[in-house]
C-alpha cells in the first residue's frame, strides 16, 4: 500500500505542475465538444423503415432450428403501422403561434421511430404435433415478440407432395 502511495505521489508531483498536461486536457475536451469530432454519429435523422416481413422471416428461420420443429412458417399481425416522431419548433408572435417541422437539409429531423404493437402470431410447423415442440415454439415467439401466449397459435403443417 505504501508503495502505491509513493508511486502516486511521484506521478502527481511530476505532472500536476506541468502546464502542457493541462493544455492537452483542455484541447481534448474542446475536440470532444465540437460536433464534427464526436464519435456519436447523428444518424437518428434517417432511421430505417420497419419491415414486418423481415421479422417473420427471421423468426421462421430461428424457430425451424428448434429440435423436432421441421419446416416453420410464421405470420405476425400488428396494430397499426410504424412511423416517426418529428422534431417541431414553435414560433410565437404577438397574435399567433405557429408550429413548423425542423428541417435537416432537405428532409425533416426525426426524433425517434416507433414500431407497431404485435396483435397476434400464427406459427405453422411440421413438428407441432408434438406437444413439447408446440410449447417450445410458442414460448420462443412469446419471448421474442413480447406478446402473451394466448395471442400465439401454433399449428401442425404437413408437407405437400
Amino acid at each position: 500500500m505504501t508503495e502505491l502511495n509513493t508511486k502516486l505521489n511521484d506521478f502527481l508531483s511530476k505532472y500536476v505542475n506541468n502546464k502542457s498536461l493541462y493544455i492537452i486536457i483542455i484541447i481534448g475536451i474542446v475536440f470532444m465538444l465540437l460536433p464534427g469530432f464526436s464519435s456519436e454519429k447523428n444518424e437518428n435523422s434517417k432511421p430505417l423503415m420497419y419491415d414486418e416481413y423481415s421479422d417473420e422471416a427471421r423468426l421462421s428461420e430461428i424457430l425451424s432450428k428448434v429440435y423436432g420443429a421441421g419446416k416453420v412458417s410464421v405470420m405476425i399481425t400488428y396494430y397499426g403501422t410504424s412511423g416517426y416522431d418529428l422534431e417541431f419548433e414553435e414560433k410565437e408572435s404577438e397574435s399567433s403561434s405557429e408550429k413548423s417541422v425542423v428541417m435537416e437539409g432537405n428532409s425533416p429531423f426525426i426524433k425517434s421511430g416507433f414500431y407497431p404493437k404485435v396483435k397476434g402470431v400464427i406459427i405453422v410447423s411440421d413438428g407441432a404435433g408434438n406437444s413439447d415442440v408446440k410449447k417450445a415454439l410458442a414460448d420462443a415467439a412469446s419471448a421474442v415478440l413480447e406478446v402473451s401466449s394466448h395471442r400465439i397459435c401454433v399449428l401442425e403443417g404437413k408437407e405437400r407432395n
